[in-house]
């Protein structure tokens, strides 16, 4: 388990949720141009959200129905003291998600799968709670920008809060492990982080592997 006490001070300051504000919002206008059609609305899920602040702002969008934030933990959630918070909050393991299977027309992430030890595992998990034909998105920290240069410098406690950083073609590779295709890139926050859309097929199993057919 990393230590993120020594990072709530900084959490707290205007600055801070200045960018986190800025990053969800630049996240929100990739959605509006890649995913969301004005002919319907959608149903999100922002997984291992931490404060789950973007499925907050997701909440208001008017193609939004319903905007889920799910976490293992609700400690990132209180310590944000998100006033009027506007989505559902969910308790859950991103690795035995407690949402219906192949229901959500969005489910992502920004900002977590590099502190995970299985990040294909993760993905594969997204993947199942996206519906037919939905979209998955994952943003990590992006190795040719800043986080990758404060990874070959700093010391071992910021490398561990930082967790991998990741190319381009490491990140779309996990996506086609994943069996998603993808449709579209996006590097944002000054290039610290690198975001991969992905389409889920139209035809696809999502049975447990160790779920026999009815």
């Amino acid at each position: 388990m990393i230590d993120k006490s020594w990072l709530n001070h900084v959490e707290a300051t205007w600055f801070y949720q200045h960018l986190r504000h800025r990053m969800n919002q630049g996240l929100i206008q990739f959605f509006q141009r890649t995913v969301f059609d004005e002919d319907r609305t959608y149903r999100v899920a922002e997984v291992a959200c931490g404060s789950g602040y973007g499925a907050h702002l997701l909440a208001a969008h008017p193609r939004v129905e319903l905007s889920v934030a799910a976490d293992i933990s609700l400690e990132d959630f209180l310590e944000a003291g998100i006033r009027d918070y506007q989505a559902a909050f969910v308790l859950m393991d991103i690795f035995s998600p407690a949402l219906q299977p192949a229901t959500m027309d969005l489910v992502w992430n920004s900002s977590s799968l590099e502190e995970l030890d299985q990040p294909d595992v993760a993905l594969a998990a997204m993947v199942r709670l996206t519906r037919p034909g939905g979209r998955v998105f994952v943003g990590v920290p992006n190795k040719r920008g800043p986080a990758g240069w404060l990874r070959t410098v700093s010391g071992s406690r910021t490398r561990a809060w930082l967790g991998r950083v990741y190319g381009r073609s490491e990140l779309r590779n996990l996506f086609s492990i994943a069996g998603l295709e993808v449709e579209a890139e996006t590097v944002y926050l000054g290039g610290t982080f690198i975001g991969v859309l992905g389409k889920k097929s139209l035809v696809r199993d999502d049975r447990s592997p160790h779920q026999s057919p009815a």
